[in-house]
């Protein structure tokens, strides 16, 4: 009984509970506990200070309940408690509880709401669909040439998401604030359309979710509550889930875009590749599905209950050959044939994989027909074989032949296709007949192609043998040309082509650019000297080229072809793959090494094989080198004094052969002189250092692969010269040297708007606070609005300025600075100072700069600028100046004063540019940022501090007023100032996610102004979530096809999300809470793990990666009710989660939010790693990733048009939008690690500790990458100070480390909890001294036993592995994972270990030579072989005799030492949550796609209006699953278990009820007497229309009067003619389903039946 008492001097737990009239139910409003002993009070709203009528029930009927169910957190309190509990529950009586309850109520009329409405469903469901009419329909070019037949279902749906007894319940108050709640329960899940087997998948298992919001408005805010509460969430997701969200996230994206590429849903794309027409089906189903040749068929398994094997047929040959059965889960080749007539077909099956879900299987024949042509021709292929009757029969194919495509493969074995012979298109003759009976597996012949214009075309045919002399052997017949000739030179070549032993001689035009052309008239076996004109008027080249066809055979065996022949087939299929690069081959790469061929002649002529495999010769003709002008100018150029050229702008030429240094020149209208820059010389050897920068000297070399800076001074008077800038590259390509000249500067334009720019030169003066800036005349241009497209067009900046104040003298170019000027408008005001903002520095060490480029005159919502950002790149050599819309300007100034502010900054260092200060107009803003800012960008500082600024009015006297006093902004708050010719003005500071708004506002105008811009009601919302359990479970769907394995489980428990608006801002702040709202957004989470779900099935170590640390004894689990009331218990709650994550978000533009700050907390917790299991994931990992669309190739620019490279974009893209915060924090984490590598050693490391310090740093304004390399230095230096841990925590040297840590706390707690217990009392003393002693002995015992047991744990597996039998190994590993539960099963597991590894020592002697021998003979290998495999077996057999011992012995001390651990309960490895468990694919429910597209197919797509689940019950009492499929004529019944349609009744002729006793019944009537025969066992039987049917009951009422009367008929004679028919048999079937679901579909069926019976509305 005292224990009772003790334990009721908690309370028992009640709940007061009161009646809903409209609910008509009791409903929970808190909970609390009673005691006898303490006084309780609850804590209830007050009426007097609550005017929120929510938290205020009334009601007429109250009760309290004593909850016998305890919380959840009892039943883990101690054995002997919760045995006592249930007779405490018997002496405890509600009347002694009421005795002790005191209850005071009160009531008003405005508790009562005004009006309340309950809504409650049986069920809600929402389908998705796709409409695949509305999205593409463009062939896929990775089908390419296949073409879809589109034979998916034009709806497809593809999610359900159901809501089982949704319930709403709505109450609103009406009186001096308006009040409206809604109150909502249900239970939900989600299934998704798994696309293999078009079954049902359940994503998200039922969960129950509940959950209120509340909406009160006054005058002046809205107030938006809301809290949900949610059970355990079970989230499952694997490969296939992720193929079904892909695709359908991309049939959404390209919704109503017809002309896009059609999406492939389906697993497996089905291609035929041959003439014939096939016909193809599951094995053991009804399926059979036409596919003609070249279509593909998006193909989705019948059924999942029957194996997935498919088998093929040829259409035409006899009743429907099938194939033996194949699988075509794995990619690879195999080859299926069929017998018919004495023929054999052999079908040949490539199955590909597409993605890591998707297959393309492509059927082919034997016999693959293809073409390099530039033009189409006409083929005809004989076929000999012997008929049934033994007659040879020939039969002719016509085919045409398209240039550069591929016929579909005739399905024709070696010897049947004998000859083939072709001719040009449109003509008459037919060429000679090619024989094709050579045994060799690569011949070629060439082939005399008649034509009708009397010029006579040759043609190489080529015989290859894809996998020669095996099962799957291709013969490929390849058309290819003589000869091709590729010009690399910038314009077309005329060549002559003469034949001398004729004496024939012709011209042909070839084009340049790199382009293919055939060479026409060519005759093989005979030399032909080709020799080259560049222009009409000059003279052929002397040297001639001979060339004939045997000529590739000296090449082809000099040089064997790159590349299998199976490559080259690839090349026809797919999207059309252009390896060339395009000319002039000017891309720059950092990774490339061609050697330069010649640079001392002009031209080179250059014979090789065209592709591999394939006799044609490619004849190339190569310059030395290009000169490509990408820049704006003009340029000569000079060689030594000599002008050699002059290369007009965006023109590319061949240089001459350079003898020396040479010069590049403008000429200058001005001076009218050409002005040169300096020498530069090309350096060919190949030893020079790569990417040399030129120097000052006369001289630069320029390296092949390299470039340099080169510059042109113009003009000869000072404020009238202009100096431009060039970057000169040079590089190797296709064996020319490529010489590129470009302006050293592009600039890019990426906001909508057109700007102007003014380049300048000046000499750089660092000092600040300048407070005018001249804007100088000089040269102004602009640029053009950058589209969205990603090509944006780059522009080059022509030439900068010299400012006057450059003298003549050239001065050191450190000293000159570029500066760039913007504007909106090329004003050409008197004050153009109004147009254009302040320099900005074109520097290096600027990467990004927020330029306030002024409007001019106008305003934009009261700003005279818009902020542009200015990023600078340098990418090979060229410099990149981007201009895009600045998202976040760093200072936003509101001068509210009537008068213009100067602002100037308190620069702490000597700036390296002038700084100058800032204007601000009367009643203006504008953008700023502080030297300061842009020149620590993107640095990322622990604690930055901004400089002060200082304050000045601007008067229009001459005389100059002083400074203010500093002003400090990085603080929020507001301060007074004193401006000398003004007055006191406040100055407001509010920073808001990167940005500080500084409000400069005379004493009448400071604060309020703002809030009354603002009039729209304030909206407050406040959010608050609670799930139990989440738990997210990762499959493998690939593996293993029949069954999802389970890989990883990720669970969180009590997750608690919170959004509330920031409490109290700091006073003064008012003008911050008008701009924004600040939102706090909070994320707890109790506890995490993550599951290594593979656990039982594989030889890992470890069953949990992740988990908390060693956690604190079970807290007393408040409810969620009381979480999401009692503040006391989110509280207490908070204190103990695992994970806290803080985030204080402000409304951005457009609904999105932007992070103000983040904070990040961690308890200690534990990792164990393994890397088997890190590789095993790693290989999967590929399989998760949706398949980006595999066409997207980028497309590829024409040569000589400038692109920007991706990675200037990429960078500038970055730049531009920064990572911003005002504040990040990581709290110090605890972590134990334990790391388990198998690599040729086991090396183990146990419970390392690490500790990482705190991670502070704010405000943040940097690039993501350097937030991410300040993250890593921050924990990578916390990883290395703990080295010495690491290696004191091996398992090797017996982890002295964790014994020390053990004795540690061992001794710590033999003094600390006695004293603990001295403050309390001597009882406690007691009890502590007893304790202290216990963990004393317990914390020892357990570090020492530990040491020991991981010692020899990892020697016994370091000694299995060295014995070199992989079995022994496998068996130990399989062994170690049971851990003996107590001491005496240690020893006996560890003795029998022992005595097996003693036997296996001696055994292996024998035992491993024989093996050795076993598998070399297995292998057929010859003697020499096998004598080194026994040889071999014997060294593994003696190693094993000194290992396997060892190893025994180690087993037993670690085997007894893991006994004593668990058996005392000290054991550290925690265990599991949940089982892995397993999806079997043929247990999966059935999609409604499924029976519209795979069962009733035959009636050519009929409407499905319902599909019903439903138990169907046979005459004899059995029970099946199944489904009852309502369309317009029939009413399928369909059994689920065999996955077939088992009867179909007409409509028209049955009728359909729910029984009247048993709702749960559905009763189908079938009034006709049935024709077929009455067994159900058949499949499918013949059906009458009712039109027949209503023929043949008239029939046979008419013929019935002629039948001699049998006895039943004599008792009712009839007269001659009955126009009644005969009484017809009513058959009754039953089916068990959901009563309300029956209860529709029974509506449906009548909607049905009568459309049908053409009754009622149409």
């Amino acid at each position: 009984m005292a224990k009772c008492n003790d334990f009721y001097d908690r309370g028992i737990p009640c709940s007061l509970e009161y009646w809903d009239e409209l609910q008509k139910v009791f409903v929970a409003f808190r909970e609390f506990s009673l005691s006898e002993s303490k006084v309780c009070e609850l804590q209830l709203p007050d009426i007097n200070v609550v005017n929120d009528q929510k938290k205020l029930v009334s009601s007429d009927l109250w009760r309290i309940v004593l909850n016998s169910s305890q919380n959840g957190a009892d039943d883990q309190s101690s054995g002997s408690e919760s045995g006592s509990q249930s007779t405490c529950d018997q002496l405890v009586t509600p009347t002694a509880l009421a005795a002790c309850t005191r209850v005071d109520s009160c009531f008003t009329p405005w508790f009562v709401p005004s009006l309340c409405v309950s809504f409650q469903f049986a069920h809600l469901e929402f389908h998705f669909c796709h409409h695949l009419d509305q999205l593409g329909t463009a062939p896929p070019q990775y089908l390419q040439p296949f073409i879809s037949d589109k034979n998916v279902p034009s709806e497809l749906e593809y999610m359900i998401i159901s809501f089982k007894e949704p319930h709403m319940y709505l109450r609103q108050w009406n009186n001096s604030s308006v009040c409206q709640e809604m109150q909502f329960s249900a239970q939900a899940d989600c299934k998704l359309l798994e696309c293999r087997n078009v079954t049902m998948q359940s994503m998200v298992k039922p969960f129950s979710i509940f959950g209120q919001i509340a909406v009160s408005s006054n005058a002046v805010e809205k107030l938006i509550d809301c809290s949900i509460n949610v059970d355990s969430i079970f989230v499952n997701f694997g490969q296939h889930v992720v193929h079904s969200l892909n695709t359908a996230i991309q049939a959404w994206q390209q919704n109503k875009c017809p002309e896009v590429e059609e999406l492939v849903f389906s697993h497996f794309v089905i291609c035929n590749d041959t003439q014939e027409t096939l016909r193809f089906g599951q094995v053991d189903t009804d399926e059979n599905i036409l596919l003609a040749s070249l279509h593909s068929h998006q193909y989705s398994w019948r059924s999942h209950k029957s194996p997935q094997l498919l088998h093929i047929c040829i259409e035409g040959w006899g009743n429907w050959r099938w194939s033996e059965p194949f699988s075509v889960d794995h990619a690879g080749t195999f080859i299926r044939t069929i017998q018919y007539k004495g023929r054999t077909a052999s079908l040949i099956i490539k199955v590909q994989q597409l993605s890591g879900v998707q297959k393309q299987i492509i059927i082919c024949g034997r016999q693959i027909i293809c073409s390099y042509l530039s033009q189409s021709i006409e083929l005809k292929v004989v076929q000999h074989y012997i008929g049934q009757d033994g007659q040879a029969v020939v039969r002719e194919h016509f085919d045409c032949l398209t240039a550069k495509q591929k016929l579909p493969s005739y399905i024709l074995e070696d010897s049947e296709l004998t000859e083939l012979c072709v001719k040009a298109k449109g003509d008459e003759d037919w060429s000679r007949d090619v024989c094709l009976e050579s045994k060799t597996p690569e011949y070629s012949v060439v082939i005399q192609v008649p034509s009708s214009n009397s010029s006579i075309i040759y043609v190489w045919c080529t015989v290859l043998t894809l996998e020669p002399s095996s099962q799957v052997q291709q013969r490929m017949i390849v058309f290819s040309p003589l000869f091709i000739m590729r010009s690399h030179l910038p314009d077309p070549i005329i060549i002559h082509l003469e034949k001398r032993s004729l004496g024939l001689s012709e011209t042909q035009i070839i084009p340049g650019k790199g382009q293919e052309k055939p060479l026409q008239n060519i005759e093989p076996d005979l030399v032909h000297h080709l020799t080259f004109q560049a222009r009409e008027e000059d003279d052929p080249s002397h040297c001639a080229v001979p060339i004939s066809t045997s000529l590739i055979k000296q090449i082809a065996t000099k040089i064997h072809p790159g590349g299998t022949v199976t490559q080259t087939l690839d090349e026809f299929y797919g999207p059309e793959k252009s390896l060339q690069p395009t000319w002039p081959y000017n891309k720059k790469d950092s990774d490339r090494n061609e050697q330069l061929s010649q640079w001392d002649s002009p031209m080179r002529v250059k014979l090789s094989a065209w592709k591999p495999y394939v006799r044609t010769l490619l004849i190339e003709l190569l310059p030395w080198a290009l000169l490509i002008n990408q820049s704006k100018w003009d340029l000569w150029l000079f060689e030594g004094e000599k002008i050699v050229l002059q290369v007009p702008a965006g023109k590319i030429i061949i240089p001459p052969n350079f003898q020396e240094a040479f010069q590049i020149g403008i000429y200058w209208a001005n001076t009218n002189t050409v002005h040169k820059s300096v020498a530069i010389k090309l350096v060919h050897n190949l030893t020079s250092p790569k990417w040399k920068d030129g120097g000052n000297g006369e001289v630069v070399s320029l390296d092949e692969e390299g470039f340099v800076a080169a510059e042109i001074r113009l003009g000869a008077f000072p404020g009238h010269q202009k100096l431009c800038q060039f970057c000169i590259s040079s590089m190797v390509q296709q064996g020319i040297q490529i010489i590129q000249v470009e302006d050293k500067t592009t600039i890019i334009n990426n906001t909508p708007y057109q700007i102007f720019y003014k380049p300048q030169l000046s000499i750089a003066r660092p000092h600040s606070g300048k407070e005018y800036f001249h804007v100088p005349d000089s040269a102004t241009f602009s640029i053009c609005p950058g589209g969205e497209q990603p090509a944006v067009k780059p522009s080059s900046l022509p030439c900068w300025d010299l400012m006057p104040d450059i003298s003549q003298s050239a001065l050191d170019a450190s000293l000159l600075q570029k500066q760039i000027l913007l504007a909106f408008s090329p004003a050409a005001v008197a004050d153009s100072s109004q147009c254009w903002s302040l320099p900005a520095i074109v520097r290096q060490e600027f990467p990004r700069q927020s330029v306030a480029v002024p409007f001019g005159n106008c305003r934009e919502n009261g700003f005279c600028t818009r902020a542009i950002a200015l990023t600078y790149q340098e990418h090979f050599g060229v410099t990149y100046l981007t201009l895009s819309e600045d998202p976040s300007p760093r200072i936003i100034f509101h001068n509210r004063c009537p008068v213009t502010v100067l602002i100037k900054e308190n620069t702490k260092d000597i700036p390296k540019c002038e700084v100058y200060c800032r204007r601000i107009p009367p009643e203006c803003s504008i953008h700023h940022e502080l030297y300061h800012q842009f020149s620590s960008y993107p640095d990322c500082r622990t604690r930055d501090l901004l400089p002060s600024l200082l304050l000045r009015v601007e008067l229009l006297e001459e005389m100059t007023s002083e400074w203010s006093d500093a002003i400090d902004i990085n603080n929020q708050g507001t301060q007074v100032v004193f401006l000398t010719g003004f007055g006191c003005v406040y100055v407001d500071t509010v920073h808001q996610c990167g940005t500080v708004f500084i409000t400069v506002a005379p004493e009448g105008k400071a604060g309020p102004i703002l809030t009354n811009t603002n009039r729209t009601l304030e909206k407050i919302v406040t959010f608050k979530m609670f799930i139990t359990q989440l738990s997210l479970a990762v499959f493998d769907d690939l593996t293993h096809h029949r069954v999802s394995s389970e890989l990883l489980r990720l669970t969180l428990d009590s997750v608690f999300l919170q959004i509330a608006p920031v409490a109290g801002h700091v006073p003064g702040e008012e003008t911050a809470t008008a701009l924004f709202h600040l939102y706090c957004v909070e994320v707890c989470c109790r506890d995490l793990q993550l599951d290594n779900q593979l656990y039982n099935k594989s030889n890992f170590h470890f069953a949990v990666l992740v988990c908390q640390g060693e956690k604190t004894e079970s807290i007393q689990c408040s409810k969620t009710q009381s979480l999401l009331t009692s503040n006391k218990d989110l509280e207490e709650y908070k204190k103990n989660c695992f994970i806290k994550l803080c985030l204080t978000l402000t409304e951005g533009k457009s609904f999105l939010f932007d992070i103000n700050e983040f904070s990040f907390e961690l308890k200690p917790a534990r990792l164990y790693v393994e890397d088997t299991f890190v590789y095993y994931i790693k290989t999967l990992f590929e399989t998760y990733l949706p398949s980006s669309n595999p066409a997207g190739h980028p497309a590829v620019f024409a040569g000589g048009k400038q692109v920007l490279p991706v990675q200037v974009r990429q960078h500038a893209r970055a730049l531009v939008h920064p990572v911003k915060l005002r504040k990040l924090v990581i709290q110090p984490v605890n972590l134990l690690v334990s790391i388990h590598a198998s690599l040729k050693l086991y090396i183990a490391s146990d419970h390392t500790p690490l500790s990482f310090s705190v991670f502070e740093r704010g405000p943040i304004f940097t690039t993501a990458r350097q937030l991410v390399h300040a993250l890593a230095m921050h924990y990578a230096a916390g990883a290395l100070f703990r080295a010495g841990w690491v290696v004191g925590s091996l398992e090797i040297l017996g982890s002295p480390a964790s014994l020390v840590r053990s004795v540690g706390n061992g001794i710590a707690d033999f003094f600390r909890l006695p004293y603990e217990g001295l403050t309390r009392g001597p009882g406690a003393f007691v009890s502590g001294v007893s304790r202290g002693t216990t963990s004393f002995v317990k914390h020892i015992s357990k570090g020492t036993l530990t040491s020991i047991t991981n010692l020899a744990t990892s020697l016994a597996r370091n000694m299995d592995r060295l014995s070199l039998d992989e079995e022994h190994y496998n068996r130990q590993e399989e062994w170690r994972r049971q851990l003996p539960e107590s001491l005496g099963e240690g020893l006996r597991q560890g003795l029998s270990r022992l005595g097996i590894s003693l036997l296996g020592a001696i055994a292996g002697i024998v035992d491993q030579p024989m093996q050795n021998f076993q598998k070399t003979s297995e292998a057929h290998g010859s003697a020499g072989h096998k004598a080194k495999g026994v040889i071999s077996g014997v060294g593994k057999g003696i190693m094993g005799v000194f290992t396997k011992p060892i190893g025994g012995a180690a087993e037993l001390v670690s085997q007894t030492g893991y006994g004593i651990l668990h058996g005392a309960g000290l054991s550290q490895l925690p265990k599991q949550r949940y089982q892995p468990s397993d999806l079997h694919a043929d247990q999966a429910p059935n999609s409604h796609v499924k029976y519209v597209w795979k069962m009733l197919q035959s009636l050519g797509r009929p409407e499905v209006h319902m599909a019903l689940d439903v138990v169907l019950v046979r005459g004899s009492g059995q029970e099946h699953e199944g489904c009852l499929l309502l369309t317009s004529e029939v009413l399928f019944v369909v059994s689920v278990s065999e996955d077939t349609q088992q009867q179909a009744f007409p409509v028209t002729e049955i009728d359909c009820a729910q029984d009247s006793k048993q709702s749960n019944l559905l009763i189908v009537q079938l009034k006709q007497p049935r024709v077929a025969c009455d067994v159900e066992v058949d499949g499918v039987r013949e059906r009458l229309s009712e039109q027949q049917y209503n023929r043949l009951v008239d029939y046979i009422t008419k013929t019935s009067c002629h039948l001699a009367p049998s006895c039943s008929s004599m008792q009712t004679l009839c007269p001659v003619v009955t126009v009644e028919p005969l009484p017809s048999t009513v058959k009754t079937y039953h089916y068990m389903v959901d009563p309300h679901f029956a209860q529709v579909f029974i509506s449906k069926f009548t909607m049905v039946k009568n459309k049908a019976l053409r009754k009622g509305f149409p």
